[in-house]
């Protein structure tokens, strides 16, 4: 199966997970990360769990999972130890056009999730349309290694100045040729030293070239 990669956002959705587990922790963290309300449905929890529930829009449900806890749901992870509910999480929430990933059958998933990591608001994902998820957490762990913190940091610095850029330099290819000049070794060396004031100045100097 080929999947249809896409970035989605999550803010304030109702997201719920059925289980507490080790999965279902990492799944958990991703969704609170895109600032989604979480409810937790599991007969156990974990106090690291507990601790990441503590804002008032997230919420544990202290029970037994079932199909009535899925009601308002936009999406839905099935993360249980009990097969049979799994299956029946996922025939429900197909039926009803409610994204559903069901952490050990990829078969009945209407979306899986890839390798991912983040530097700021740069975000890397690695797919191998769950043919391999060990080979792409392989490849995220490589990717790590070459894309540091310096990105996050470029990435600030281009939100402020991007917006200058597209005011001030009319000529198409001028402005690409600028952008080219910020993503090189130079800048992103002054970036991974922490020096943001040297390279500051000189993307200063590329934007007066280019005008």
């Amino acid at each position: 199966m080929k999947y249809y990669p896409i970035n989605i956002t999550l803010e304030n959705k109702k997201c719920v997970v059925l289980g507490a587990g080790i999965v279902a922790l990492r799944k958990i963290k991703r969704l609170l990360e895109c600032g989604s309300r979480v409810s937790v449905v599991a007969e156990e929890i974990s106090p690291q769990l507990k601790e990441l529930l503590k804002q008032k829009k997230n919420i544990f449900i202290n029970k037994k999972a079932s199909l009535n806890d899925l009601k308002g749901a936009y999406l839905v992870v099935a993360a249980t130890n009990d097969r049979k509910l799994n299956a029946l999480v996922s025939a429900y929430c197909l039926k009803k056009n409610i994204l559903v990933n069901v952490v050990d059958s990829p078969g009945e998933c209407s979306f899986i999730l890839p390798a991912v990591f983040r530097r700021g608001n740069l975000a890397i994902s690695v797919s191998t349309d769950g043919l391999s998820p060990a080979l792409a957490r392989k490849i995220r762990r490589e990717l790590q290694k070459k894309f540091g913190f310096e990105y996050a940091r470029l990435l600030q610095l281009l939100k402020k100045i991007r917006p200058q850029a597209l005011k001030k330099i009319k000529n198409l290819r001028q402005r690409n040729i600028f952008f080219q000049k910020i993503f090189q070794p130079e800048i992103l060396d002054f970036l991974k030293k922490n020096k943001l004031v040297q390279a500051r100045k000189k993307i200063g100097e590329y934007l007066k070239d280019a005008q």
